[in-house]
């Protein structure tokens, strides 16, 4: 290779680099969009295409290289995913099968080649390499906002290929402009990389160490995403997944979120209505359950009225005695009181609680009439009067239940088998199925389950499946749907939808393996206020309350098992059941429930947010220790310059030629000392580098020099001059590496 060449080939490697890192974050975002030879083919194309351009041959063979591993990337992947099968021979039974079965795959590697070359002939000075950056980092931004990922793992990638993108090309520019600077630059590669990896790491700690605070002003998507009027947030618009109601004022009749009161046929989609409900006073975070469905009609679920309730009525909103229930289980229970404050204008069917609701009072007295309370035990209903359709108008503003929650005995409960839980017979009206219910649900059902070996594990095995293989969205795309059942047209077309396509079909396909099963509806836990405010300041709100909006109506199974009673299951994407558990305390199970406002995504994003939270730490700990050796080693480079502030502070005056030679010389009389040479006590310099010199003739020289100098600046020390003492520098200096045996 030629000198002249030398400042363009190692530019471009590390260039090429630099590419397949920007590239690779775009793969990244796209891999979950993509089929996945497609995403492979893209890859390899990336890495070949790099490897290629960095060859020191003609732009002509390196082309042509390019294109021939294009071809080969194409088949190898293709014939390994059984996508291309070749026959005959390569000449021309082969090369027309290529052409045929390689599209539209091979666009893809070219496109990817292509930009690969736009950018490497393109971004040659800093303006541009910056603003290819600057439109990267926003296109990643407005894909974070709009989509259901989060990218900052990309963002950082693409920040970090950028800063050494810039670097490598500062370098270059100073070694076509200065070649012999360059040469003196190489010798010292240790502080090159020392720098380049101090700036990194700073800029790592700095952005991984900035506490979070409440932002000042609210973003535009989210703006954009709570015009309707509500109070929620970017993080609720995601999270609120909710039962559909009418909005009767709105001439195009817009669904919107809320409680719904009728489930007869579900699907369809909706907006997101963010108005409040009520506001929950509870030391506890739970689902605020309303009422429970048990008949699946294929389209739906009936309406309560066709539902067998045995009803206990009381007059008055005060049940001193306590409800009683059916099928409650025979496990531990906590006891919480919450406070509901309603601040909605509906009339709803039911009073909300937390499950199982034992106790109910009134707590706005002022309300007149007698109201009628219907206590439906077996199904844990608390009805306002007798119904919806017969609702009494004066709905209570404020009242207080006292719920139990079951505290879960995990472990044992896995370990309980079919015919232990289910000692005495099932009621069928919680295994109903309807005769029209296509076989493929209950197949498909049975082939999820199978590797469980106790009901329990089983169902946890089909709400894991539910939640990794459909995606939640508030508009699913229904027009993909051919069957007549709900369910079927979910698992196996639609494959998207809301809570209630995911709780549905959690429990009619556990129904279908014999596990009883109901649908149940009401509320999310809500939001609590911000300790902080907006400028990061401890707010001046005191109330706790758990605040529960429309955004966040919603549906969730609850399955029986026996003597442990009935058990929520989430199936729905994003959202965890708030859950006790008998192997932790209660407050340990409430912190790590996640917000109720929490964005709902797939697997992909809690993949995301787990490398984000997994790494941090790591990445703090590897920048904090550059940084840390970084500081030492500063330290002993400037060890000598402290060394004298020091000497100064203590004099309280700067120091003289004379004075930096005699404690120079002083320090090196305590390094010898260090080293073994021994000074006797009242012991003059003098002396003891007489001493010296007897011991070891060869010092003789660098003794007498320095102890000349030394007692010059004692005796004499306006004589004392900046070229003796650097003269005296040098002299310590090698009397202290000819005691470390350094030549």
């Amino acid at each position: 290779m030629k000198r002249s060449d030398e400042p363009v080939y190692w530019y471009r490697l590390f260039k090429m680099l630099w590419i397949i890192l920007l590239g690779m974050q775009w793969v990244s975002f796209t891999e979950p969009i993509w089929l996945q030879e497609t995403t492979d083919i893209v890859t390899w194309t990336l890495i070949i295409v790099a490897a290629i351009a960095i060859l020191p041959v003609a732009s002509l063979v390196r082309n042509i290289g390019k294109l021939l591993s294009i071809v080969i990337i194409c088949r190898i992947i293709l014939i390994r995913y059984g996508i291309y099968m070749p026959y005959g021979r390569l000449f021309p039974d082969q090369i027309l099968q290529m052409l045929m079965e390689f599209i539209p795959y091979i666009w893809f590697a070219l496109i990817t080649w292509l930009a690969m070359e736009l950018i490497s002939r393109l971004l040659l000075t800093r303006k541009y390499i910056l603003l290819f950056l600057a439109a990267d980092l926003v296109a990643f931004a407005i894909l974070d906002s709009f989509t259901p990922y989060q990218l900052w793992q990309n963002v950082a990638w693409t920040v970090f290929a950028g800063l050494g993108w810039l670097v490598c090309l500062h370098l270059r520019d100073y070694q076509i402009a200065y070649p012999y600077g360059w040469l003196r630059l190489r010798k010292y590669p240790f502080k090159i990389v020392s720098n380049i990896l101090l700036i990194f790491a700073g800029v790592l700690l700095i952005g991984t160490s900035v506490p979070p605070v409440s932002p000042i002003l609210t973003d535009p998507y989210t703006a954009w995403k709570g015009r309707s009027g509500g109070q929620g947030s970017g993080g609720e618009v995601q999270s609120a997944i909710s039962n559909a109601i009418t909005n009767k004022d709105s001439d195009a009749q817009e669904v919107l979120s809320g409680y719904s009161r009728d489930d007869t046929e579900l699907g369809g989609g909706f907006e997101f209505n963010y108005s409040p409900v009520m506001s929950v006073d509870s030391p506890l975070r739970t689902y605020w359950r309303g009422e429970t469905r048990h008949i699946y009609t294929g389209k739906g679920w009936a309406d309560f009225d066709k539902e067998k309730r045995d009803y206990e009525v009381f007059r008055g909103m005060t049940t001193p005695a306590g409800l009683t229930h059916e099928q409650a289980g025979n496990i531990e229970m906590r006891e919480v009181e919450q406070t509901i404050t309603m601040e909605s204008d509906e009339a709803y069917p039911v009073l909300f609680g937390g499950y199982f609701i034992t106790k109910v009072s009134l707590l706005d007295e002022d309300r007149g009439g007698n109201p009628k309370l219907s206590w439906a035990a077996q199904e844990g209903e608390l009805r306002w009067g007798g119904g919806f359709r017969g609702s009494q108008p004066d709905y209570p503003v404020k009242y207080k239940v006292t719920s139990e929650i079951p505290v879960i005995p995990l472990t044992e409960l896995r370990g309980a088998s079919y015919k232990h839980l289910y000692k005495v017979p099932i009621d069928e009206a919680y295994l109903q199925v309807p005769s029209s219910l296509p076989e493929r649900v209950k197949d498909l059902a049975e082939e999820i389950i199978a590797d469980g070996d106790t009901p329990y594990k089983q169902m946890e095995l089909l709400q894991e499946y539910l939640r990794a293989n459909y995606e939640y969205t508030n508009k699913p795309d229904i027009s993909l749907r051919r069957s007549k059942d709900f369910v079927d047209s979910f698992l196996f077309e639609v494959k998207e939808g809301y809570c209630d396509y995911f709780s549905t079909a959690m429990v009619m396909m556990a129904r279908s393996q014999g596990i009883p099963a109901r649908w149940v509806k009401g509320y999310g836990p809500g939001s609590q206020p911000d300790p902080e405010d907006m400028r990061g300041r401890p707010a001046l709100a005191t109330s706790t309350a758990y605040q529960v909006n429309n955004s966040d109506s919603h549906s969730w199974a609850e399955l029986y098992f026996g003597e442990y009673g009935w058990i929520p299951f989430e199936a729905t994407p994003g959202f965890t059941a708030p859950l006790l558990y008998a192997d932790e305390s209660p407050e340990e199970v409430a912190a790590d429930e996640p917000d109720s406002e929490e964005i709902v995504q797939d697997s992909a994003v809690e993949n995301e947010t787990s490398w984000l939270s997994a790494n941090t730490t790591a990445i703090r700990y590897v920048s904090g220790s550059i940084i840390l050796l970084a500081v030492i080693w500063l330290l002993y480079q400037l060890r000598e310059r402290i060394y004298y502030g020091f000497v100064r502070l203590r004099l309280g005056r700067s120091l003289t030629y004379a004075d930096k030679i005699a404690y120079g010389t002083l320090r090196t009389v305590k390094k010898l000392q260090r080293q073994g040479f021994e000074r006797h006590e009242h012991e003059t310099v003098r002396e003891m580098f007489e001493r010296i010199r007897e011991q070891q003739p060869e010092l003789s020289g660098t003794l007498d020099h320095l102890l000349q100098k030394y007692e010059s600046a004692m005796y004499s020390p306006m004589t004392a001059t900046n070229a003796d003492w650097l003269s005296v520098q040098r002299l310590c200096h090698k009397l202290s590496c000819i005691n470390h045996g350094k030549k």
